[in-house]
């Protein structure tokens, strides 16, 4: 299921490293990458015996211009992988929240969100919950509600959130938030929460590096790590201290754009995922943050086209299909709006409240095109998702209005 994994290629690489370990994960990432190559040639090669003779020649002539685009291509990207490679496990994994956890009695239910279980499981297999579905994590980590149901039915004694930390967003706000739960612990792989309201929080002590850009990679995380836990301004004092150290680093400044994005410091957010991008014009890390930036800075076009290419590479990414309807819905392509709503209603399957969400901006986007068939169904099966009350009262006026033939303007 894309909303929990990504794409079948994550979903595949996930698998063997949960299986056997991260060497394993890398072949099958590197199987996957090298299949087209050997496919196309398989076929380049069957069609060139049909060819005469004389015309033989065009085959390896081919190959061999495709090798050398390969060698280039591979050249460059292993020099980028190469000059930002990071030797550092802390700077990989959650390993000090692990350590902090691992000696957990027999007795203790540690809840992990779904980003979290793949390096958890790495390191200290027994940590993870095997009873939980990948498809109910997510729906956990999304849901405070569905996550105190499950909490009710046999108590977790632990909170570990690493990774994509968007994802467990709401259940982040929840915990901060309640008296049963503390914030324990928070570093640059992410934040611990135990339960009950005593003690304080472990503020982490910054560790040492052999290189300043390792250095500074961990104080961008850690940067991000706080915003997650609401403490913006530690947040932007570690940022400044990482841009400080590194500021032309990619993995740093995609980190920094990511920041300047969720404080709302679009145009600051914009210029930092250009030089990203000008570093990796190719990557996701740098490219998202951009078509956000570019759809909240008046350029929602190049945001959108922007989009289409991450939604082509990631086709099965939630988190992507929103973006493509943000943008498409910013740019007047209200048609590319529907379908990409339509593919992330697919993705979210059976959970509820995701799906709910869905339907609601489904109907909108219908209404914006003027089709009261599908927005009124759209509506109706929103309602069936257990809406709030002040969602319910709005899907309400919305149907009302429309069946009046009065197609309300959405926002």
């Amino acid at each position: 299921m894309g909303v929990v994994g990504g794409g079948w290629a994550d979903r595949a690489v996930g698998a063997a490293a949960r299986a056997a370990g991260w060497d394993a994960a890398g072949l099958v990432r590197a199987a996957i990458t090298s299949a087209p190559w050997v496919i196309g040639f398989v076929v380049v090669f069957f069609f060139a015996d049909k060819l005469p003779l004389r015309r033989r020649w065009i085959a390896p002539v081919f190959v061999w211009l495709c090798w050398c685009l390969a060698v280039a291509g591979g050249l460059r990207d292993g020099w980028f992988a190469w000059s930002r490679r990071i030797d550092d496990l802390r700077l990989v994994a959650p390993v000090g929240l692990v350590e902090s956890v691992r000696t957990s009695g027999p007795d203790a239910r540690i809840f992990l969100n779904p980003s979290a279980v793949v390096p958890v499981a790495a390191l200290v297999p027994k940590l993870v919950d095997q009873s939980i579905t990948p498809e109910k994590l997510y729906g956990l980590s999304r849901s405070p509600a569905r996550w105190r149901d499950e909490d009710r039915s046999r108590g977790f004694t632990v909170v570990l959130i690493s990774g994509r930390l968007s994802d467990a967003k709401p259940l982040i706000r929840h915990l901060l938030d309640s008296p049963d739960w503390r914030l324990a612990i928070v570093d640059n792989q992410g934040l611990l929460f135990l339960r009950g309201s005593g003690g304080s929080r472990l503020e982490a002590a910054i560790p040492d590096f052999s290189t300043t850009r390792e250095r500074a990679i961990y104080l961008a995380q850690y940067a991000l790590v706080l915003d997650a836990a609401e403490l913006a301004t530690d947040a932007k004092r570690r940022m400044d201290e990482a841009m400080n150290l590194a500021g032309n680093d990619f993995d740093v400044l995609i980190r920094a754009a990511s920041l300047a994005a969720s404080h709302g410091r679009w145009e600051r957010a914009r210029k930092l995922a250009v030089r990203a991008a000008t570093l990796r014009p190719n990557s996701f890390e740098s490219n998202y943050p951009l078509a956000c930036a570019l759809i909240e800075t008046g350029a929602p076009e190049k945001a959108f086209a922007l989009a289409s290419r991450l939604a082509a590479a990631h086709p099965d990414d939630f988190a992507t299909l929103l973006l493509l309807a943000r943008a498409a819905r910013a740019s007047g392509n209200f048609s590319a709006e529907t379908d990409a709503l339509e593919r992330m209603l697919r993705l979210v399957g059976d959970e509820p409240e995701a799906a709910m969400r869905v339907h609601i901006h489904l109907a909108q986007s219908w209404t914006r095109r003027a089709f009261p068939d599908q927005a009124l169904a759209h509506y109706r099966a929103a309602l069936a998702g257990n809406p709030t009350a002040t969602e319910f009262r709005d899907i309400r006026e919305a149907i009302t209005a429309i069946e009046k033939n009065r197609l309300p303007a959405t926002p």
